[in-house]
């Protein structure tokens, strides 16, 4: 007994405490990109973000940006939750593989050594998912999947101790608590609604009183459709819900089935007649209550769903077992208390905080929000019948959605043949768990499988094969339940291959406990591989580089300045420090994507900063897409021609809400106050301003008169020397990933730019220091950055400058520009035959660039090489055989060859 418990709580605390060390030191330090600068704004001043709202998650962060910060900050608080959840996440999943291994053992009777091989098997699996890659990168910035995971695995534990103990009386409470945790998990994220199918399949199958009785099955499948209504109406759900619960207490599951199943006949009928093209009167409201709403289709809908229901428990009041009217009841209510988090929306959206995306104060804004109607009406379940995506796309390697792509790189690079070993461990989980307890693999192989296949069919994530845009950002977090239960089912692998082993050497007539143990140790450094991976990608120490992003970008406005802002990276972060760090508040961010949205334009109309806005919030609600023509337009005093945000069908143009509210927004504020674009806002989200815009760093200011120059080079220069930041750009050890590289590039546009308009007007000096200010923090080779310098020193004749620069470039580059620009540096500094040889190479890498002979051909001449000549000329002949130019100078060379005689 002591044996196993010490072994058990020693391995638990070292899943616990070895996760936690690591995601410490990884942890991000401050803001970080996409949605977490949001959910940290939103938790320290009880925001609300983005639809669904995550409540519980935000009242969960708003305790930890009470305590003590030591210094670290509130961001460091807020991403040190999820280290800590993730923390426990890994222990829960150590505990789950524990448990599965050891069901219907008496695990106080384990020796020291099968307790040894059970833990270390536990330690192998928890282990491999915490250091695993999308755990792990999701497990050091403030995000909800921790939490979500921590409330899954925490109800996988549950359902296990239910099969272990379900005939024992008053088993039925884990069941309540697993229904009450997944209900209230949803205020964090909408996975935990995945343990409800199957939990009802390992119920159903586990217990022999509902296997053995098709009354409670279907009872059970009914129960479960009121339950799972939430994901398809808010509507449905409650008036399901309270309906049922209403019919229960009162009826007591004693009214005749068969008068309730004439109701359910008759609300189908009804339900029938009322829809579209018959009667046509399901979408009429039957229910008012507030501003609540239930049309005739809802109510008659789960009219039908509840009196089956009940005419189920009805049917089987007599039955054995203990799923009668009091089980469902209480069920129901958890379900209810549950859910009752999220009502923390309205209450709080009512209060109007700074951050209060989709105003969910009202019930018709709360059910938009909760459906998630702002990413479009469709619902989910009708998405699904209409594939976005290739099913190699999907299921296999499909750029930003892949299912196999991301699996394959959780454990290990795809290269390395280890990513295998995982999925031979996931095999060997499920084929060993099946012959140990088949109740058990029916509740770890359905969640398996509805958290990678049923989500993949579910999400339908767009591969741009079928018309609608690619996936613009990697996709690879929605699959995290399956990472997990993957996860659970390689430890429980591990043991079953442990066990093999204990057979192999048992043969042996070696000692087989001993052995086993001792291999079983061993193998908890298989996370050692995942962790070696994935420790470079996946540490943020001392990453500023989002907050600084967002600094530079808010220090680049004037006073009391409106900027439009494109997406996530460039709003969250702003928020971030406006709401949590007190930064520029004078400055108003106008998200271009949100101001499509009635309830966000009447925000920046009426919360400080305002927002010059004069329509009126009946106007407001009426905007929507207008047709459109290019034509001229005049606003604020200036004329410029507008171009279409996009056509309809072939020929019919149109702008959207965004273009409008721009328009109306430059007019009314009429240069009272700045207005920029931040430079990450994408082309053709500028309504036309283009020739009214100057480049000033990071943002592009709107004038009144055009600037030929397109840049205000002193204040540009200015904001690059002595305003902005640049933490752990030039950090080597700071990891960048391809997303944060191409948010980058802003800065080399504006340093590249800067340089070049200081070239123009005669600042050579300025222009070369432009560029090495630049050198000092690119993340690139800096050949196109050398390239420059090359070619400002050597036309100012600094060719001793040159010649270094030459020697430090390898002389290979991604266009045909930098070998010209090279080999003509080489060729004024007398060397003619080094230049010739690099435009070889040059001719050699990009030989449609016809232009690269005609430089050699002349290299040739001042080399007097007219055998080298003919042959680069015969080679461009072969690539542009209709040039009769090419075809003369061959001739003319020959003649001329033919007159020197031999």
């Amino acid at each position: 007994m002591v044996a196993y418990r010490v072994v058990s709580m020693t391995g638990m605390a070292v899943a616990f405490v070895v996760s936690l060390a690591v995601y410490t030191k990884t942890i991000a330090p401050t803001v970080p990109f996409w949605d977490g600068g949001e959910f940290i704004a939103a938790s320290y001043i009880l925001g609300i973000p983005h639809p669904p709202g995550s409540p519980l998650y935000i009242l969960i962060g708003r305790l930890f940006t009470v305590l003590p910060d030591l210094g670290l900050g509130i961001a460091w608080l807020v991403n040190f939750s999820s280290c800590l959840f993730s923390a426990l996440t890994v222990t829960a999943v150590y505990l789950v593989i524990v448990k599965a291994v050891t069901l219907n053992r008496d695990r106080d009777g384990l020796s020291l050594y099968e307790s040894l091989a059970v833990c270390c098997s536990a330690l192998t699996g928890g282990l491999l998912l915490a250091f695993s890659d999308t755990f792990w990168f999701n497990a050091v910035e403030a995000e909800t999947y921790a939490l979500s995971m921590l409330c899954m695995t925490a109800c996988t534990w549950l359902m296990l101790h239910w099969i272990e103990r379900h005939e024992q009386s008053g088993s039925e409470r884990y069941l309540f608590l697993v229904g009450y945790l997944a209900f209230l998990g949803i205020a964090v994220h909408m996975f935990t609604m995945l343990i409800l199918p199957a939990a009802f399949l390992c119920v159903v199958f586990t217990d022999r009183v509902i296997r053995s009785n098709r009354k409670l099955v279907l009872l059970c499948a009914a129960m479960g459709l009121i339950l799972f209504s939430v994901v398809a109406s808010i509507d449905v759900f409650f008036v399901t819900v309270p309906l049922a619960i209403a019919g229960l207490v009162l009826t007591r599951g004693r009214l005749p089935w068969g008068y309730l199943a004439l109701l359910c006949i008759f609300a189908v009928a009804v339900m029938f007649f009322g829809m579209e093209g018959v009667g046509a009167y399901n979408g009429l409201p039957l229910i008012v209550i507030g501003g609540f709403e239930a049309t005739f289709g809802t109510v008659m809908f789960s009219l039908a769903l509840v009196s089956a229901a009940l005419a189920l428990v009805s049917a089987t009041a007599d039955d054995p077992g203990r799923y009668k009217w009091p089980f469902w009841t209480v069920v129901l209510f958890l379900a209810v208390l549950g859910y009752s988090v999220n009502f923390y929306v309205p209450i709080r959206a009512a209060q109007q905080p700074i951050i209060n995306e989709n105003d969910p104060s009202t019930w018709q804004n709360f059910e938009g929000f909760l459906e998630r109607k702002q990413y479009g009406q469709e619902s989910m379940f009708e998405s699904m019948l209409n594939r976005k995506g290739t099913w190699s796309s999907q299921f296999g390697n499909g750029e930003n959605m892949g299912f196999w792509r991301f699996f394959s790189r959780q454990f290990s690079a795809p290269s390395f043949p280890f990513w295998l070993f995982p999925v031979l461990l996931v095999a060997l989980g499920i084929i060993s768990q099946a012959e140990r307890d088949r109740r058990s693999i029916v509740f770890l192989g359905a969640m398996l499988l509805i958290c990678s296949v049923g989500l993949i069919l579910y999400m339908n994530f767009s591969d741009g094969s079928r018309g609608i845009q690619r996936e613009v950002r990697i996709r690879d977090y929605f699959y995290t339940p399956a990472f997990v239960f993957a996860a659970v089912l390689m430890g429980i692998g591990v043991r079953s291959l442990l066990n093999q082993v204990g057979v192999w050497l048992g043969r042996l007539r070696l000692p087989a406990e001993k052995g086993t143990a001792g291999i079983a140790v061993l193998m908890t450094a298989l996370p050692l591989v995942p962790f070696a991976y994935h420790y470079e990608s996946h540490s943020r120490e001392g990453n500023y580089i989002p907050y600084d992003y967002a600094y530079n970008m808010l220090q680049s406005c004037d006073e009391n300045g409106l900027i439009f802002t494109n997406g996530d990276n460039d709003t969250f972060t702003l928020w971030f420090l406006q709401e949590v760090e007190g930064l520029r508040k004078d400055v108003r961010v106008i998200n271009l994507s949100l101001l499509n949205t009635n309830w966000y334009i009447k925000q920046l109309k009426h919360m400080e900063p305002k927002v010059p806005i004069a329509l009126a919030d009946e106007t407001i609600d009426l905007l929507n897409i207008q047709a459109w023509e290019e034509r001229e337009v005049h606003h604020a005093g200036i004329t410029w021609t507008v171009p279409p945000a996009g056509t309809l069908g072939e020929d019919i143009g149109y702008l959207r809400v965004q273009d409008l509210m721009i328009l109306h927004i430059l007019e009314q504020n009429n240069w009272e106050r700045p207005v920029y674009f931040a430079v990450t806002v994408s082309p053709g989200n500028d309504v036309g301003l283009d020739d009214f815009m100057q480049l000033e760093g990071m943002v592009w200011q709107v004038l009144p008169d055009p600037d030929p120059d397109l840049m205000d080079v002193e204040r540009t220069r200015h904001n690059l020397w002595n305003v902005y930041q640049y933490r752990g750009i030039a950090d080597p050890e700071v990891y960048k990933d391809p997303q944060v590289r191409t948010l980058l590039r802003n800065y080399t546009v504006s340093f590249h730019q800067l340089a070049l308009n200081q070239w123009r007007r005669g600042r050579p000096d300025q222009a070369i220091e432009s560029i090495e200010k630049y050198l000092e923090y690119d993340i690139t080779n800096g050949a196109l950055e050398r390239l420059m310098l090359i070619q400002f020193n050597a036309d100012q004749g600094e060719f001793a400058a040159v010649e270094d620069l030459a020697s430090e470039l390898a002389g290979e580059f991604s266009t045909f520009d930098g070998y010209t620009i090279l080999s003509q540096s080489l060729r004024r500094l007398g060397r003619v035959a080094e230049a010739a040889e690099l435009l070889e190479r040059g001719v050699s890498a990009h030989p449609e660039y016809t232009t690269g002979y005609d430089q050699l051909v002349n290299l040739y001449f001042r080399m007097d090489d007219s055998d080298r000549m003919l042959e680069t000329l015969e080679r461009w002949q072969r690539i542009a055989p209709a040039d009769t130019v090419v075809q003369d100078m061959i001739e003319d060379l020959k003649e001329a060859g033919d007159e020197r005689g031999p």
